[in-house]
């Protein structure tokens, strides 16, 4: 099972008002296809559960800005980047969610 961690944000430095930044999130996750070959078999058929991360979130000042949908096929430990276009000082808030309904969240105060 995955390790209970907060996704990481990752920012410029510098914003000001009016600033179209990209927004780096990472989150660690080991996720599993549940995919394998049988033992004396050629045949590739799913040995266990899949694990992965299905959705993720980002809201700005309480507000949904995007969403994403995922399937087993994204890889463990993904890194995503999206633009965000800042007009007021906030609070960005992202949350990813598995496929056992896992969640992982974490925020990122943006001020001038």
């Amino acid at each position: 099972m995955a390790r209970k961690t907060s996704p990481k944000i990752k920012l410029v430095k510098r914003i000001k008002k009016g600033d179209v930044i990209e927004v780096q999130v990472s989150q660690k996750f080991e996720s599993k296809t549940g995919l394998g070959l049988f033992p004396d078999s050629e045949e590739f058929l799913r040995k266990e559960p899949a694990v992965y991360l299905n959705e993720m979130k980002a809201y700005y000042n309480g507000k949904v800005i995007g969403s994403m949908s995922m399937s087993s096929a994204v890889s463990a430990n993904p890194r995503i980047s999206f633009p965000l276009q800042v007009d007021e000082p906030g609070t960005l808030k992202v949350v990813f969610t598995s496929n056992t309904g896992e969640t992982f969240e974490s925020t990122k105060d943006i001020k001038f």
